[in-house]
């Protein structure tokens, strides 16, 4: 089954070639034709099922039909359920390894960066954080030298976190040009108590990729972007201040959603895209 196909202007046309859209592994067959009709750079989102079962050779035919037409890629790791800090040393053990079976696919798909989550959550892990820390640390100096090897950066993305104090302190740890931060703006409206722009500040030349998808303040609820009560506008205004030009990817959850949010991605920009 394929997508029904999408009608962009030729705004939303020019933008497409500068952003990245976000989407599941599993979906790349039925969304392709409209991918490479429009040449969409892609955020390729994939879960431990399809880590496991799609075979290598069809991952490949994959990547040739994306490089074959231009298309720039990134990663976004498995994320549920896994905690690179989690005090249970099993649970550690599938976290680093789900991740690694995304780096084992660089030297196919050649993704720019790859997206991680940590699994840290303050609400459980508050009282265990220096050594939940120590223990994700040793996750990501396994991984960091491949990711070197292979010139793709890491980028630990918030989600619980109400402060950007774990990313900057990992950071400091690691010290490497190839790892870098992903500002969720979504989930640092709805989990975070630090204003979005003290994020931006903190986050440095580190911040390397924003995810866009908008809510009120209530839940992740992956709306479009100009569908919640997040500052856009205020954001980019931020960014040019600061002169910082971060990859840009979309999160729609239906394909309506992709149309609306490159409308509102445009309007918060105006006229400096």
């Amino acid at each position: 089954m394929t997508a029904r196909p999408l009608q962009f202007n030729n705004d939303m046309l020019g933008l497409l070639q500068k952003v990245h859209i976000s989407i599941p592994c599993k979906t790349l067959d039925r969304y392709m034709e409209m991918i490479l009709r429009h040449r969409m750079n892609l955020e390729i989102v994939f879960g431990a099922s399809q880590l496991d079962e799609v075979p290598r050779p069809r991952l490949k035919t994959l990547a040739d039909q994306l490089h074959r037409n231009g298309i720039r890629v990134t990663f976004h790791g498995p994320f549920l359920d896994l905690c690179l800090g989690s005090i249970d040393s099993l649970i550690r053990q599938i976290s680093k390894h789900r991740l690694q079976q995304c780096v084992d696919l660089f030297d196919i798909f050649q993704p720019i960066q790859m997206v991680c989550h940590t699994g840290y959550d303050p609400s459980h892990h508050r009282g265990l954080r220096d050594q939940w820390l120590k223990r994700s640390l040793a996750v990501w100096e396994e991984l960091l030298p491949q990711a070197e090897k292979l010139n793709v950066v890491l980028l630990m993305e918030n989600v619980w976190e109400l402060d950007p104090l774990l990313h900057q302190e990992t950071s400091r740890h690691l010290h490497s040009r190839h790892f870098g931060f992903c500002l969720d703006v979504g989930h640092q409206n709805c989990f975070s108590k630090t204003p979005l722009t003290q994020w931006v500040e903190a986050l440095g030349d580190g911040l390397m990729e924003l995810h866009l998808h908008d809510n009120d303040g209530s839940g992740d609820a992956h709306l479009p972007v100009g569908q919640g009560n997040i500052d856009f506008p205020g954001l980019f205004q931020c960014l040019r201040e600061k002169e910082r030009k971060p990859l840009l990817t979309l999160e729609p959850h239906t394909q309506e959603h992709l149309t609306e949010s490159l409308g509102g991605l445009l309007r918060a920009m105006g006229a400096d895209p």
